[in-house]
């Protein structure tokens, strides 16, 4: 079982890419410049997302779901997840100082 926040979360992305979205149940990854571009497109996924399980599904149809990453861990404005661990990133900055 895979953990996206919490103390035992996994890594789901590249380490080296800052921001990406990554679409859980197709396993897709999808790399992008800036965290505004993430939460953009990660947006207009989980909108298409919720349209489709408005219409009749299999039981067999995936879960679809897009997850904002950084640096390859699920990322969430709350100060809650814990920060990526380097120094010079901005969004990490800002959730320490707010801990």
């Amino acid at each position: 079982m895979t953990s996206l926040f919490g103390p035992n979360r996994n890594q789901v992305g590249y380490e080296e890419q800052p921001w990406s979205v990554w679409i859980l149940g197709m396993d897709d990854i999808h790399d992008r410049d800036t965290l505004d571009e993430c939460l953009a497109l990660a947006n207009e996924f989980n909108a298409s997302f919720a349209q489709l399980r408005l219409m009749p599904v299999s039981e067999h149809d995936p879960v679809l779901y897009a997850v904002v990453l950084h640096h390859g861990w699920a990322w969430s404005r709350s100060a809650i997840t814990p920060v990526c661990g380097r120094p010079d990133c901005q969004p990490c900055a800002t959730k320490e100082a707010a801990q």
